[in-house]
């Protein structure tokens, strides 16, 4: 007979023994019929009453009127990020074209291209001089890329580089002022006054038409307001010492008063 010792060497068992132990165990916990564990466990699922396993009809409604009732919270609140989002995104832009204006009048009196004649690295009464894109593609050194020019508000696409490229230069008509979300503006009298300002979100409305000595043809403010799009009801506008400031329908009339609209001319991308 073959035995075994565990833990005090009095104590004996036979092989046998733990056969018995262990078959005995297996039927206890053998389920009634001779079914299996799984099979056992479906059953006992299968007699739960409906009301344990599944919504009543009040609990759906219910559920329903909470998940509604986030919608209508979390949606207006992640637009309302995105515009504040695309936003600060324009005013970025803005600071970026800014600089640039700046960094390019280093070397020419601290005045934008648009001051200067073409025969004198400008591009004053430049033939394409009615389009802001030519003024912009001036300073393409200094902007390093053309995608601060459209405003994330904006509808189209920005251009890539400052190219010909039909598939995404600046400088090719599918782009140009259609990647363009900005005006610009001059002082009458070729004036440079920092506080005034050089440029702005392109969706001014009510200017009226008039010839100018640095543009050709621009806008001069009348009963000035911004139109929809972009950051409607307000507007970004620059100003050229580089300040960015946010201002209202209201803010923006008392801006460009009509009554100094002679000293203030502008154009916009078409």
């Amino acid at each position: 007979m073959h035995t075994r010792t565990h833990g005090h060497p009095s104590i004996r068992y036979r092989h046998s023994d733990f056969q018995n132990l262990v078959a005995a165990e297996v039927t206890r916990l053998k389920p009634p019929g001779d079914q299996s564990l799984l099979t056992s466990a479906a059953a006992v699922f299968d007699a739960a009453p409906p009301s344990a396993a599944a919504f009543t009809r009040a609990e759906l409604l219910i559920t329903l009127a909470v998940l509604s009732l986030l919608v209508a919270i979390v949606l207006p609140a992640l637009a309302h990020d995105r515009a504040r989002s695309a936003r600060i995104i324009c005013v970025n832009n803005l600071r970026q074209i800014g600089v640039a204006m700046q960094m390019w009048g280093n070397d020419h009196n601290d005045r934008p291209p648009y001051y200067y004649l073409v025969a004198e690295g400008g591009t004053r009464l430049h033939p394409l001089a009615v389009n802001p894109w030519i003024h912009f593609s001036w300073i393409s050194n200094e902007l390093h890329t053309p995608r601060v020019l459209l405003c994330p508000s904006d509808t189209g696409n920005p251009a890539t580089d400052f190219s010909t490229s039909a598939t995404g230069g600046y400088l090719h008509p599918n782009f140009a002022n259609r990647a363009t979300s900005y005006f610009l503006a001059h002082e009458g009298g070729l004036r440079f006054e920092p506080q005034r300002h050089m440029s702005g979100d392109r969706n001014v409305g009510g200017g009226r038409a008039g010839g100018s000595s640095v543009f050709g043809v621009a806008l001069r403010p009348d009963s000035i307001y911004w139109t929809p799009g972009l950051h409607h009801p307000a507007g970004n506008l620059l100003r050229n010492d580089g300040a960015v400031e946010q201002l209202s329908d209201e803010k923006l009339r008392a801006t460009w008063r009509p009554d100094t609209s002679s000293l203030f001319e502008y154009i916009v991308p078409r």
